[in-house]
């Protein structure tokens, strides 16, 4: 009983908001222009049955068209999406082998570096074995002590040799 009272209410309800919206002039005349044309278009349907038999296939058509393309478009989307699933591990894994490669190539890159800088400074004459000194400062200074002398010579050996190390850390690096 208490659904019937709902039913009854919406219909009551819907009828007076018709009523209420029919007192627009504009809205009124909208819907009998409407109307009309409906009533028209009944009835010549209602002489043309195969007509619209016709526009009724070609709409059922339309939409089952519609509905494989929908289909296979939703079909389409979901295998990407898998794939992407199965995908992402994999890009995961190997950007952390990127990563893994990049860092060995660094520490190599720093221990290369540290192996040049040694022999550099291996290679690199001492101030006792210089030429400008011929070699007689070599054991008057084996203790650490040095002069004016032979900290000139020093000076300009340490520049000749850097640039000689780094043409040959650069000749190193080219092979």
């Amino acid at each position: 009983m208490s659904q019937n009272k709902l039913m009854t209410g919406i219909l009551v309800g819907a009828a007076m908001g018709l009523i209420v919206s029919l007192f627009d002039r504009n809205t009124r005349n909208d819907v009998m222009k409407k109307s009309k044309k409906l009533g028209s278009n009944a009835q010549y349907y209602a002489s043309n049955r195969k007509e619209l038999q016709s526009l009724v296939q070609q709409q059922a058509g339309k939409v089952q068209n519609l509905y494989s393309r929908i289909s296979e478009d939703a079909s389409y989307v979901g295998e990407k999406v898998n794939e992407l699933k199965e995908l992402t591990p994999q890009v995961r894994e190997l950007a952390m082998e990127t990563k893994e490669a990049f860092v060995e190539t660094k520490d190599a890159v720093i221990d290369s570096k540290n192996d040049v800088l040694s022999a550099v400074k291996e290679d690199n004459p001492s101030p006792q074995t210089s030429l400008t000194d011929g070699g007689s400062s070599s054991s008057s200074t084996s203790g650490g002590s040095s002069n004016s002398s032979s900290n000139n010579s020093k000076s300009s050996n340490s520049s000749s040799n850097n640039s000689g190390s780094s043409s040959s850390y650069n000749s190193g690096s080219k092979a």
